[in-house]
Order: structure tokens, then C-alpha cells, then sequence
């Protein structure tokens, strides 16, 4: 009991199944890659450019609906336990990995529609 109220400070991924820690980032990554699909979609590409406009190509704005919904899933998979600044780190890596699986995935997209001459 007394060892619940002390928490070891450590990398919060050491103590958790790594299966699990793997899937909650596989899951920002498909986010990623489907808003990808999306803004190559013209239909729902003209949305996205209605909603959020850009002058001169796009903007780091426009990547505002990939960041706020990878913030609300990694809020919603956070334990209450963690402390403040492990949630912050944790959510900027969901974030970070869905931003870079959204320029893989457009990369490679642009690639197949696009082949070079």
C-alpha cells in the first residue's frame, strides 16, 4: 500500500506492455494517413481548403485537424497517474509521429498518382 502512494520516476514506456505503447502509436500514424487520403481527395480536399485557407501552398494551419485529433485521442488514452509533464511529451510524440506518417503517406501517394517521366 505504501509503495502505491510513491510512484519510481522512470520512462513511462519501460513499465507498460510494449504491445500496447506500440499500438496507441500505430494508431496516431493511421490518423495520419488518413487525413493524407483526404487532402488528396478533391472532394473533401476543397473542404479542408474552404474551411482552412492558404495563400501560396499550405500552411502550418492546415495541419491543425491532424494535431487536435491526435490531442483528443492521446487525452483519452492517458492514465491518471502519469505525471504532467510524461502526458505532455506523450501526446507531442502521438503528434509528432501522425505529422510524419501524414508527409510519408503524401509522398508516396503524390508518387503513385504522379510517376516521373
Amino acid at each position: 500500500m505504501v509503495n502505491d502512494l510513491y510512484r519510481k520516476m522512470g520512462p513511462f514506456f519501460l513499465k507498460k506492455n510494449l504491445v500496447q505503447v506500440a499500438a496507441q502509436f500505430f494508431i496516431s500514424a493511421i490518423i495520419g494517413v488518413i487525413y493524407a487520403f483526404m487532402i488528396i481527395d478533391e472532394t473533401i480536399g476543397g473542404y479542408i481548403i474552404e474551411i482552412l485557407p492558404s495563400k501560396g501552398g499550405p500552411n502550418l494551419h492546415q495541419y491543425l485537424p491532424i494535431v487536435i485529433t491526435v490531442l483528443i485521442y492521446s487525452c483519452f488514452i492517458q492514465r491518471k497517474e502519469r505525471i504532467f509533464l510524461e502526458k505532455i511529451s506523450f501526446s507531442c510524440l502521438n503528434i509528432l509521429i501522425a505529422i510524419l506518417s501524414f508527409i510519408s503517406a503524401l509522398i508516396v501517394i503524390m508518387m503513385v498518382q504522379f510517376p516521373m517521366m
